[in-house]
């Protein structure tokens, strides 16, 4: 039984996380990707080093610290993130854009990505 609760708290947790996080990702990964070429969304490193920091700073700020009650955080944002790019962000040789129905649906592609990520972390 104590299990099925810490999971149903989880779950909850991950929820609250793509409720408040959403709306800061998708302002700033718009920013972020006014900056940055395709090849740099493409590869996986430079990815990991230029947009993923901008957008878990923005969250992290946006959420006044209530990510540091989630364990292994950091490493659950970048699998999310990595499975964000794989879903929502287009990129064609040099174009950059996101998928024309990104707000519908980046809530269940951040959930998707959170809950990708604790089999993952």
């Amino acid at each position: 039984m104590f299990g099925k609760l810490k999971e149903m708290a989880g779950g909850n947790i991950t929820q609250a996380l793509v409720d408040k996080a959403g709306p800061e990702i998708k302002r700033k990964l718009q920013e972020v990707l006014s900056k940055v070429d395709a090849n740099t969304v493409n590869n996986d490193d430079s990815y990991a080093q230029k947009v993923i920091p901008t957008l878990k700073m923005a969250v992290e700020a946006s959420a006044s610290g209530a990510t540091k009650l989630v364990p292994g955080f950091d490493n659950k944002f970048e699998a999310a993130m990595f499975h964000l790019r794989d879903e929502l962000i287009v990129t064609n040789d040099s174009d950059l854009g996101l998928v024309s129905d990104f707000d519908a649906r980046l809530p269940e592609v951040l959930k998707a990505g959170f809950e990708k990520a604790k089999e993952v972390v």
